[in-house]
């Protein structure tokens, strides 16, 4: 069960509040490390009238609730405008009639309005007084997608409430569909019914306004955490499979006709005029257009996808900059549903000086995380210490190779133990082959899934396993055995 939540929460992209207040020492974090124009996680993609696209940008290469922007970039790759504002982890941006655009501030658990000046028109938070309330006493929780349905009339995707909800820009809600698990992406369609990505329930539905299911998809073909779904003019659907990374094109029958894959966790996908598809390749952090014979014909990418060849303050002792954050190490916040608190500890120790340690109290996880980059065929060997005082949690680490783009390779490797309750340190260790297409790894440390625990980590080390690559150790088995058949042969001899 463990295993399982743990792979679910590394593909999660949830809200979390950074707290400080709490240790001898402390991550202050929110720092940005990527500057604006960099697109490390592209989610929403809106292709404009003028040829550009509008990329709502959520940030965090490394996981962080850091570095979030949105761009409007032309078929050159030059981006022609951008707004960087009070957000965190934004999820979708649409481009209205007048210039302005409507925003899904997801971390924040508001949407906005905002002019092309980069001024906020007005916000959800100035509902019921500006308490963010809606008319039936909820508040938005994690909404990951706006549109605007006519004039001052929204569809909202409210995931965390497990809705869809139709309200005005004053915040009274005139209809909404419930019956949800996680969901994503709401569309009105032509015909007033509303297709929804019911993620965590893998299917795509279409419901009518009277909230009966009409038409699904994921029942004989299998989806997993779908993001996306849009109606295509003739009839058939788009739908973004996240974690199977692929987009897929079906017909209402549910038979696919056509499909694009190797993705790394893609987020939306749109049809474009002249039959291309763009996409938003979240973990390959860029966006692509694709025709239908399955040819990348236009990309924006602009990260730089290089990383040390070494672990980095594995004991982590150092703290060169003085930001109270442990150097080579990313405070990972952005998969927390709750106050996490990252501890950079002296009073808790392994070994050394210091400890890396995390309290945390929600669903979801917050994770310290390093991406160190490896050999394709290459044995590592992995070991680090860890501690825990948890009430239901977890602690552990966890390791997952990364592709030449960045995108997970399978998954994620646990290493034993996954600790629970109060324990003393304990090593933790394993061996790894790097796969043929490994580029990276990004070793994790973890606290999941508790009310209000902690856990330490301490001692962190990768390398290779006993010096030795697949290539070499075959060599070297090879020599073995060609050397005791020239013994034998000279013993032979020596008769």
């Amino acid at each position: 069960m463990f295993r399982r939540i743990l792979h679910t929460s590394l593909a999660l992209s949830i809200l979390c509040i950074l707290l400080v207040g709490l240790g001898p020492a402390q991550a202050q974090g929110g720092a940005d490390y990527y500057p604006p124009h960099i697109l490390d996680r592209p989610l929403g993609i809106e292709p404009l009238p003028n040829g550009n696209v509008l990329i709502t940008d959520a940030g965090g290469a490394f996981y962080t609730l850091t570095d979030d922007a949105l761009l409007e970039v032309n078929r050159e790759g030059e981006i022609i405008w951008q707004y960087v504002g009070d957000m965190r982890f934004p999820h979708s941006a649409e481009r209205l009639d007048d210039g302005s655009t409507l925003v899904s501030d997801t971390a924040n658990n508001r949407i906005f309005q905002l002019d092309a000046g980069g001024q906020i028109l007005w916000s959800s938070d100035d509902w019921g007084d500006g308490s963010g309330t809606l008319n039936d006493g909820s508040h938005l929780h994690y909404p990951n997608d706006v549109e605007l349905l006519e004039p001052g009339v929204l569809l909202v995707t409210d995931r965390n409430n497990d809705r869809v909800i139709e309200v005005t820009t004053g915040g009274v809600i005139l209809w909404q569909y419930g019956v949800l698990d996680r969901p994503h992406n709401a569309d009105r369609l032509a015909n007033g019914n509303t297709i929804i990505c019911n993620s965590e329930a893998d299917l795509v539905i279409e419901v009518n306004r009277a909230g009966k299911v009409v038409w699904s998809f994921g029942e004989t073909t299998a989806l997993n955490w779908p993001r996306d779904a849009d109606r295509l003019p003739d009839g058939h659907t788009l739908v973004t499979d996240t974690r199977n990374g692929r987009v897929l094109e079906v017909t209402p029958e549910g038979q696919v006709v056509w499909s694009f894959g190797g993705l790394g966790l893609p987020y939306e996908a749109d049809r474009l005029a002249n039959g291309n598809t763009l996409i938003a390749d979240n973990n390959h952090k860029r966006v692509i257009e694709v025709n239908p014979a399955g040819e990348i014909v236009w990309s924006f990418h602009n990260f730089d996808e290089s990383y040390p060849d070494e672990l980095q303050n594995g004991d982590f002792e150092q703290d060169t900059d003085g930001d109270g954050l442990p150097d080579g190490w990313y405070p990972a916040d952005m998969n927390a549903e709750g106050p996490a608190t990252f501890l950079w500890d002296a009073g808790m120790v392994q070994h050394g000086q210091y400890s890396a340690g995390l309290a945390y109290e929600g669903e979801g996880r917050a994770s310290w995380v390093q991406v160190v980059a490896v050999e394709p065929e290459q044995i590592y060997r992995f070991s680090g210490y860890l501690r825990s005082n948890l009430l239901q949690g977890v602690g552990v680490y966890q390791l997952w190779f990364l592709d030449e783009m960045g995108g997970p390779i399978g998954d994620p490797i646990t290493v034993e133990p996954i600790l629970q309750g109060t324990t003393e340190w304990q090593q933790a260790k394993t061996k790894a082959v790097a796969p043929a297409e490994a580029r990276a790894v990004q070793i994790w440390c973890h606290i999941t899934l508790d009310p209000a625990g902690q856990v330490w980590f301490d001692q962190v080390r990768w390398q290779t396993g006993a010096g030795v690559s697949l290539f070499m150790a075959g060599g070297l088995v090879l020599g073995v055995l060609l050397l005791g058949g020239l013994l034998f042969w000279l013993a032979r001899r020596s008769k």
